[in-house]
């Protein structure tokens, strides 16, 4: 099914992006030009990792020229898509003090206002106080996520 969808570069990671990883990314972008996404768990720290990709990071900022990725767009998980796809409570877990924090945080960085697609998915998860983790998809089928979200996500452009 993925050979169906149009040539993208979809990235996805356990945990912060480290340096040789976003500058993969970003040379492979310079030099094919392909659609670049972020699949990302649907929480506070997911968001924080696309915007390392995107913007860069803080403590590395002298170097977000060669690493940043400002056309990088969220695929996924958004927290729409939990509720739109009525992913199973039992697969999802409440957001905690630090989560609610990151989240809160997030919302203030100036970068966040030419965002109102991002914000808006980002204050869904602080109403639905519940976050979803890539895997949580599993609970739909177990082929969910390969065979039926990415290839629809990719195919109608559904990111952000």
């Amino acid at each position: 099914m993925l050979l169906k969808i149009p040539d993208a570069i979809i990235i996805t990671g356990k945990g912060f992006p480290d340096i040789n990883s976003r500058l993969m990314v970003r040379k492979l972008w310079d030099v094919l030009h392909l659609p670049t996404l972020a699949l990302v768990d649907a929480d506070p720290h997911g968001v924080e990792i696309l915007c390392t990709y995107k913007f860069g990071s803080r403590s590395m900022s002298h170097e977000s020229h060669h690493l940043a990725l400002p056309e990088i767009q969220w695929l996924g998980i958004l927290p729409s898509d939990v509720q739109r796809l009525r992913i199973p409570d039992e697969s999802l877990i409440a957001l905690n003090k630090r989560d609610l924090s990151k989240a809160k945080e997030l919302l203030t960085r100036p970068y966040m206002e030419s965002l109102p697609a991002w914000k808006k998915e980002i204050e869904n998860m602080l109403e639905q106080e519940k976050k979803a983790e890539i895997q949580s998809l599993d609970s739909i089928t177990a082929t969910f996520l390969t065979d039926v979200y990415l290839p629809n996500k990719i195919r109608f452009k559904g990111w952000i």
